[in-house]
């Protein structure tokens, strides 16, 4: 059952992170540099290679000017959105 949840948490982080990153029109090189983790880091987060860490999402949400609270909120938003759909 955890590796289902972590397939999908996965899945949608990478995503996420993707589109929200486009949607500022940041390069993957950009958001590191806003942020303060490697563009490999961030490569690895948008394949779903790696899984971020709690501090890696606080550095992401810096990096892309919203409030950790509002990031998660968004990944949440985006997690029940997608689930509902199937």
């Amino acid at each position: 059952m955890e590796n289902i949840l972590t397939h999908n948490l996965m899945r949608y982080f990478k995503s996420f992170l993707s589109e929200e990153r486009k949607k500022r029109s940041l390069s993957q090189a950009e958001l590191s540099e806003r942020c303060g983790l490697s563009r490999q880091t961030i490569s690895l987060f948008e394949s779903g290679k790696r899984m971020p860490t709690l501090l890696s999402l606080f550095h992401l949400s810096k990096g892309l000017s919203i409030s950790s609270v509002k990031f998660l909120s968004l990944l949440v938003k985006k997690i029940e959105l997608s689930e509902h759909g199937k």
